[in-house]
């Protein structure tokens, strides 16, 4: 019995060993199908990540660039208002979205451009249609990554390019006096040289009270003037933006799209070669003088009316004019005679200058009204168009 017994007793302790050997086998087989799992799932993931790499969306079939903006192409059927407001006449250079006129930087908001342009922005998970307004497209995108001038200002002035502006200054005129928006530029004298006005012996500070300012410049607001009665009573109003800013399609067609008025376009005369060259590298914030040295608060100019000299000004009716055209003939009425004090105590009069601009071999430069490189041109004709002003300077 003894022998039966212990014969039992090894075989249940060969068949324990068994089935602990089948236990840790298999725990070991799982273990390792488990860490096969978790090693080759992230790789696979990854190669997956990788063949799904974002890009950006390439142009449609029509060819348009989404990444670049322009009103031109918003014109039809919409507004203005549709997407711009202006929320108040305390900050009227303020533009908010017309859907959320309360954010702190709207113009406009997503649901504005949604209502057209669900496909391009859902094409892909970067559009390049975001990046309109938004200096990075990410689902995680911050107010500060958003284009402080809107749209993108990669393509340049949005003022410039696409709203030559229509004002017609004559009409103005006879309302409200020119000083009302252009007024005394506060800055102080400018030592010379500065970029690309050199000094030189008879003028080395541009002196205070040289320039008028524009409304939108030294920080001056540029609706406000206009604002003064174009706010609610007269139209244009504040939101007949196209009352003033036409694309460049209706400011060449001489037609407001919206009234179908038909308007008298004059656009100023272009700069000629000379000029383009002598502004080439021109301080941003200087405007484009060819007679440099007059003072606007000047002895005898302070408190004139504008048309007094600016003649033609009355006849532009754009809001850009690269130079306000002074005809010689108003400085003439009274120069022709009246000295002009210069450096070193002199005086000139523009008949003394022209006469001695005029002597052969003598290569004089005029120094009364314009610097070394204006004044070293030969005078252009219109200087001599009213020769009887200089009669009896001769």
């Amino acid at each position: 019995m003894k022998q039966s017994g212990s014969v039992s007793h090894q075989v249940r302790r060969r068949e324990l060993s068994l089935v602990v050997f089948a236990a840790v086998a298999a725990l070991i087989f799982i273990y390792q199908q488990a860490s096969s799992t978790v090693i080759v799932e992230p790789q696979k993931g990854r190669q997956t990540q990788s063949r799904r790499r974002p890009r950006l969306p390439t142009q449609t079939k029509s060819g348009r660039d989404y990444s670049f903006f322009k009103h031109e192409s918003h014109r039809n059927g919409l507004k203005c208002a549709d997407c711009h407001t202006i929320t108040s006449n305390a900050e009227p250079d303020r533009i908010s979205a017309a859907t959320r006129p309360n954010i702190a930087r709207g113009y406009p908001y997503h649901d504005s451009c949604f209502r057209c342009h669900r496909q391009q922005v859902y094409r892909g998970d970067r559009p390049v249609f975001c990046t309109v307004c938004h200096t990075r497209v990410s689902p995680r995108l911050t107010p500060r990554d958003v284009y402080a001038q809107f749209p993108n200002p990669k393509h340049g002035d949005i003022i410039a390019r696409e709203f030559p502006g229509y004002f017609p200054h004559g009409l103005h005129q006879n309302e409200i006096a020119c000083n009302e928006c252009h007024i005394t530029d506060a800055r102080d004298a400018i030592t010379l040289p500065l970029k690309d006005i050199q000094s030189e012996e008879t003028f080395r500070t541009i002196d205070a009270g040289t320039f008028k300012t524009t409304p939108g410049e030294r920080g001056t607001s540029a609706h406000t003037s206009c604002f003064k009665c174009h706010w609610q009573e007269s139209k244009p109003t504040k939101d007949d933006c196209n009352g003033c800013h036409l694309s460049p399609l209706d400011y060449k067609a001489g037609k407001n799209p919206v009234t179908g008025k038909t308007l008298e376009i004059i656009p100023p005369r272009d700069l000629t070669s000379n000029a383009e060259t002598w502004f080439k590298n021109w301080p941003a914030d200087l405007p484009k003088r060819f007679s440099l040295k007059f003072r606007h608060d000047g002895a005898g100019h302070a408190g004139e009316k504008c048309t007094v000299c600016h003649t033609n000004v009355a006849q532009m009716t754009t809001l850009y004019i690269p130079k306000a055209d002074v005809p010689i003939n108003t400085c003439a009425e009274c120069h022709s005679k009246e000295p002009i004090p210069i450096a070193g105590g002199r005086s000139v009069t523009i008949c003394s200058e022209l006469k001695l601009k005029e002597e052969p071999g003598k290569n004089y430069v005029c120094v009364a009204c314009h610097t070394t490189q204006v004044g070293r041109e030969q005078a252009p004709d219109s200087h001599y168009a009213r020769e009887e002003l200089c009669a009896d300077s001769k």
